[in-house]
């Protein structure tokens, strides 16, 4: 299982901190991987407070180049330098706000591993394309224009972007569904490791139910990462739910 936290353009330095004190006396499961993705400017100061802990380290997004005349962009070789082992693309807030198509994501995927780090792609669909009876296809598009060629390990996260913070859930059969699509469709692709997370409006109380859904190998969580009970309320659920299946 992997639970992923993604802070978004949210707490500053000081809440990192009282973040991180929480976790002192916590025991991580070997099985169950934590990443944290803070806002770029706290990447260093988080990384050096998590250097004793089982946390890894992630970036929300870089650029698909190097280096280069990128203003307010950042390369995927910094982010390995600065200890990230993970970088989100494709984050669905990322194409509605900044218009990142399927192209660019996966120009920047396969920077991304070049630079050694593995790349969370995120597929979903609005509303509109739920309603029209048209997401399988959508996402099936999505999937063949930004995974990239020559990739044996990928994760990927399915966040429905009409469930992002709005608290409404697609049922078990929907999110199934969809991460076994996802899978077979890697499948063809010729990947032999693919790992499928689930996103949006992922709190405590529905943690444990989502990560029983086959074929749901985590969670990347948003808003309910902020706080960091919840935090770890959604890791322990991920750990029961390892056990159930053991």
């Amino acid at each position: 299982m992997f639970i992923a936290a993604n802070w978004k353009m949210n707490l500053n330095k000081k809440q990192i901190q009282e973040y991180i004190v929480h976790l002192e006396n916590f025991q991580f499961n070997d099985r169950v991987k934590a990443c944290i993705f803070p806002s770029f400017i706290f990447i260093d100061y988080l990384s050096s407070l998590i250097l004793d802990k089982s946390i890894s380290l992630g970036s929300q997004n870089c650029h698909f180049e190097t280096n280069g005349a990128f203003t307010g962009d950042i390369s995927p070789y910094s982010l390995k330098q600065y200890g990230c082992e993970y970088v989100i693309l494709g984050h669905s807030e990322r194409r509605e706000q900044y218009n990142e198509n399927n192209n660019f994501i996966k120009k920047c995927a396969h920077s991304a591993i070049d630079a050694g780090l593995m790349p969370i792609i995120c597929v979903g669909e609005s509303i509109e394309i739920r309603n029209s009876g048209n997401a399988i296809n959508f996402i099936k598009s999505q999937i063949d224009e930004c995974l990239p060629e020559n990739c044996k390990d990928i994760y990927i996260a399915y966040e429905p972007m009409w469930s992002i913070g709005t608290g409404i859930m697609p049922n078990n059969n929907e999110i199934e569904e969809i991460h076994s699509l996802i899978k077979n469709e890697a499948v063809k692709k010729n990947i032999d490791t693919i790992k499928v997370l689930y996103g949006g409006s992922v709190k405590p109380d529905n943690a444990e139910k989502i990560m029983s859904i086959d074929n749901v190998d985590g969670t990347l969580i948003g808003g309910a990462s902020l706080n960091v009970k919840d935090f770890l309320a959604i890791y322990v659920a991920a750990v029961k739910q390892l056990n159930v299946i053991s």
